[in-house]
């Protein structure tokens, strides 16, 4: 697979992830003269190695981009429905205390047919500059000498690791290698992924879909009780739609438009806090946390009309670029929350997307085979009439929309730096079934029954008088948390310098080139 190399300088480019060794990854192809696609690319498939878990090859992605003609584009690579016997299908309940808690599926039953790498390919097939094998390079080269385990799945592992990677000895070797968990720096080995990545490399995304690696995934989920067939990776297609459009504060944003809900839901955030004059409050005021709480609760009683009760997935990342050229790649990727199911020899730890009672709203194993699970991710771009260019998104479950809103109240509302508003305490309220939801019926679109207020410190709470008014239970975090969200912001400014940014509410990572 080549595409032809350009004679080119360095181009200049600023980068935000959440590892190093992402970041690394996608410095080595922008110094090579590698576009936005190249660079989001390289550091995807990087990523798989250094976020793992947070992300895989056995996940989604959904990648919005800015060319430097300023058209725009949305590629979808979500998870699909498989067509196994779910009569065979092998699942079991797991509780993993993080945020709220959380009830869901995992087992061979709960993945459904990934479709990051097809997002990947789609997209530089469609604007690539440099060879596929280019950008695999760096991804393979972390895979051979193995990679630190970073700061997000280690907290993710200590959360979730035994619950959910015990069950199976090709799980258990990659995550739990000592009978414990990973540690924060500790070298993570995926057994096989070096020749998985060395077969894509040669075959690209083929070789998942319908190749050899895909022949021994089927074979793998068909003999423990998985619905992913063969039939089902030869027939995914990423999809390439037109994004939402927005005008807000002068920029104009795009957004991930349907049948993910994301994109529509920061958008009604985003309409709602312009409709309070957000920009006349103080930050983290009574007035400002008002406008947030009417803002969310507005958004639950959408969702609760849609039937839709997104709170997944959780296990996510998000990587964004920005060129001198003006490019702009926003791309959110996700693993679920992990099936503890890793395909024996390729290091691919599978999703769980199907065992997410969030992404399900029919029940388990109820959905149409062949249909696309609804997402909230968001990854976002935005241009403003005097030439600031973003691309921006975050990892963090129903937490993503709602950390996004505020970050834009805080930057593009309020006028703070952007630092400064990624920095504000955020709140997020949820809906949740405190009887557990988890259950193999279909659902009627009322079960949440319980709503929770999650929050950040230095919000005017008490103040902002709603607490005294309404039935939620409360939650507080004695600091920044990562269930918050992670966002990740790369930025041309009006005068055409570059900045890059990385909420430290996850570990975070970023480079400025050239």
């Amino acid at each position: 697979m080549h595409h032809l190399k350009l004679d080119s300088p360095t181009p200049r480019a600023a980068i935000a992830a959440d590892a190093p060794a992402t970041v690394a990854a996608a410095r080595e192809v922008a110094e090579q003269g590698g576009n936005a696609v190249d660079i989001v690319v390289a550091a995807a498939l990087a990523a798989t190695l250094a976020e793992a878990l947070m992300c895989s090859l056995g996940g989604s992605g959904f990648l919005m981009l800015r060319r430097s003609d300023g058209g725009m584009e949305l590629i979808d690579g979500a998870d699909v429905v498989p067509s196994g016997d779910r009569r065979q299908g092998q699942a079991w309940t797991v509780d993993i205390p993080y945020g709220e808690g959380i009830r869901l599926r995992a087992g061979p039953a709960s993945v459904a047919v990934p479709g990051l790498l097809h997002c990947l390919e789609t997209a530089w097939r469609r604007h690539g500059r440099l060879p596929w094998e280019t950008l695999v390079a760096p991804a393979l080269s972390l895979a051979r000498r193995g990679c630190p385990v970073g700061v997000t799945t280690a907290r993710w592992l200590a959360l979730a690791g035994e619950r959910l990677f015990s069950r199976q000895d090709a799980s258990r070797g990659c995550f739990l290698p000592a009978g414990r968990p990973l540690r924060t720096g500790e070298r993570l080995e995926l057994p096989g992924m070096a020749d998985s990545l060395a077969l894509i490399a040669r075959e690209g995304a083929a070789a998942l879909y319908g190749g050899a690696l895909g022949a021994r995934w089927a074979d793998c989920l068909a003999e423990c009780g998985g619905l992913v067939t063969l039939a089902d990776l030869q027939s995914y297609r990423a999809q390439v739609r037109t994004p939402l459009l927005l005008e807000t504060a002068g920029f104009q944003l795009a957004l991930n438009p349907a049948p993910a809900v994301g994109g529509e839901a920061l958008a009604q955030l985003i309409r709602s806090l312009e409709g309070s004059l957000i920009a006349q409050a103080t930050v983290a005021s009574a007035a400002w946390v008002r406008a947030q709480l009417q803002a969310q609760q507005r958004l639950l009683h959408w969702r609760r009309r849609q039937r839709r009760w997104l709170r997944g997935p959780g296990s996510t990342t998000q990587i964004s670029v920005v060129t001198g050229e003006g490019e702009l790649a926003s791309l959110t990727l996700s693993n679920g929350y992990g099936s503890g199911i890793t395909i024996p020899g390729t290091g691919i730890a599978c999703n769980n997307s199907l065992g997410e009672p969030e992404l399900n709203p029919r029940g388990f194993l109820r959905a149409p085979v062949g249909s696309r699970l609804i997402s909230n991710m968001a990854p976002c771009v935005a241009r403003h009439a005097d030439g600031r260019l973003l691309a921006f998104g975050s990892p963090g479950a129903s937490r993503i929309t709602t950390a996004l809103a505020q970050f834009w109240s805080g930057y593009a509302l309020a006028g703070l730096d952007p630092q400064q508003a990624m920095a504000l305490p955020r709140l997020h309220l949820d809906q949740s079934d405190p009887a557990g939801n988890a259950d193999d019926g279909a659902t009627d679109g009322n079960e949440p029954t319980q709503t929770v207020l999650l929050c950040e410190p230095g919000l005017a709470l008490e103040e902002a008088g709603l607490l005294r008014r309404q039935r939620w239970h409360l939650q507080r975090f004695d600091q920044l948390d990562m269930v918050f969200g992670g966002i990740k912001l790369a930025l041309r400014q009006a005068d055409g310098s570059l900045l890059a940014l990385a909420d430290q509410r996850r570990q975070g990572s970023v480079a400025v080139i050239g």
